[in-house]
């Protein structure tokens, strides 16, 4: 157990280990990584795997720039294995009040520089045959996105963390981040306490929990996403582009010659970390098929196969939702060196190269290398939690843009 550290970062998936990652690139400041389980083996191994840079706002969309280049030299950076395919993707729109929404995408992401534009149900339909054009009203083609190995993301930065000399403290739980003066100063444990001027809460589903303990309140909520990856299928390339179907928020891509595919229901199982008990783990998280198979019926016109296809992998995890539906970065006002990662909105692992490069510039340099004031805690007021619930599941639910 270390008693002493520059800089702890408190979480080890995705945006936990990527600031671990890149603080350790950066400088030659003592980083400890602390995670109440094993390193990197909560919610980010049990994602998708899907990078989409056709994003609402002109921010995210160069976060996920950054991010696809950084996890384009991943191997390079970290000495770690990632698999991972530009396959491209295909928006769908199916109600005629969400093809201008297409439009927008196209005309945002042309001035990004994306590979974007808009094409008809029948030209998707030959870039992935088992998109059926019935009912498709709008096809965003998006050449830009990729799809990985979520397995190898977390992990591969932790690993590429500690031998860069960051030190990590599995299995080792926060119960409290000392703040005095308006300063962090340590960094209790239930192995012992860490004297620190900046902290990392990348906790994950525990993030507003360990802030909570310090009298900080982040408003988030973890929240149940869940997803089948089916038998192989003949047809199946790797290449097929991914599908994302708007407003039944269903997404599908290749997955070792099946598919994986998920969704985001109307009414999102939510949970409290606080009530979950201390060994509770992400594998423990409550899996309803009859979910996946609700959403598999209601796209069962463009994606017949998702009704039919054998399962072989049922999976979920915790994500974190906001009210607004963007990430939460930055420090904590009232708590000098007290930094957020968190508010993932089932987008975190594939942005996390972005902003854990981000955040660690912004630690280490006093400013981040881009304005992120729009992820700022500080744009949210108090409010009752029944409003936080209400306005996350509905952020879940039109992930996609759909109106």
């Amino acid at each position: 157990m270390v008693d002493h550290a520059d800089v702890v970062v408190i979480g080890s998936g995705g945006l936990g280990a990527a600031t671990a990652f890149y603080l350790a690139t950066r400088g030659d400041r003592h980083v400890v990584v602390v995670d109440k389980h094993d390193l990197a083996s909560q919610t980010s191994p049990r994602a998708a795997g899907l990078m989409s840079h056709a994003r609402t706002t002109d921010l995210m969309v160069e976060l996920v720039k950054l991010a696809g280049t950084n996890l384009e030299r991943f191997t390079a950076d970290t000495g770690q294995p990632l698999d991972w395919t530009r396959s491209g993707s295909l928006k769908v729109a199916r109600r005629p009040q969400d093809v201008p929404v297409i439009a927008g995408d196209v005309e945002r992401g042309a001035r990004h520089g994306l590979d974007v534009d808009e094409i008809t149900a029948d030209e998707a339909h030959r870039l992935n045959p088992f998109l059926q054009p019935a009912g498709v009203l709008a096809v965003l083609r998006v050449g830009d996105d990729v799809y990985f190995d979520p397995a190898q993301v977390a992990v591969g930065f932790v690993r590429g963390a500690e031998a860069r000399g960051a030190t990590t403290l599995p299995r080792t739980t926060v119960t409290r981040v000392e703040i005095d003066g308006g300063r962090v100063v340590a960094v209790e444990t239930d192995r012992g306490t860490i004297r620190t001027p900046v902290v990392v809460d990348a906790a994950g589903a525990w993030t507003r929990q360990v802030a909570e303990a310090s009298g900080i309140r982040i408003p988030l909520v973890p929240t149940r996403h869940q997803l089948f990856v089916t038998e192989p299928i003949d047809g199946v390339r790797p290449d097929l582009p991914i599908v994302r179907v708007m407003d039944a928020a269903v997404y599908v891509r290749p997955c070792e010659g099946g598919l994986l595919w998920g969704g985001y229901e109307e009414a999102p199982r939510m949970l409290d970390a606080a009530e979950l008990g201390p060994r509770f783990t992400i594998d423990d998280t409550p899996l309803e098929a009859e979910v996946l198979r609700g959403l598999a019926d209601d796209v069962r016109e463009q994606l017949p196969v998702l009704g039919r296809a054998p399962v072989r992998e049922h999976r979920g995890g915790l994500p974190t939702m906001t009210a607004d539906g963007q990430h939460i970065v930055g420090p904590a006002p009232g708590a000098e060196g007290f930094f957020v990662a968190g508010g993932c909105n089932v987008a975190g692992l594939s942005v996390s190269p972005a902003i854990g490069d981000a955040l660690a510039a912004w630690i280490l340099e006093g400013e981040p290398p881009l304005d992120l004031a729009e992820l700022s805690l500080a744009r949210f007021a108090d409010g009752p939690e029944e409003e936080l619930r209400r306005d996350a599941a509905w952020q879940y639910r039109h992930f996609y843009g759909a109106v």
